[in-house]
């Protein structure tokens, strides 16, 4: 079994309606990802979004090297 001390890899996605942002854990296998969310107290749009993706990637980083 794998734990987050096996992930390779953060990404960080703005979910559709603007105001969730998910986070995905990728490891060497393929079959195993780890996921968890935020929600957000207003909307972002995509493009500040993307201006701060890699504030937001160190932010799944971590959230998972705390856990």
């Amino acid at each position: 079994m794998m734990t987050v001390d096996d992930i390779e890899q953060v990404d960080a996605v703005l979910c559709e309606d603007g105001r969730n942002v998910a986070f995905y854990g990728h490891t060497s296998d393929d079959d195993q990802t780890f996921f968890f969310s935020v929600s957000l107290p207003m909307t972002i749009e995509e493009d500040a979004f993307e201006d701060l993706l890699p504030e937001w990637r160190e932010l799944g980083w971590q959230h998972w090297m705390q856990t």
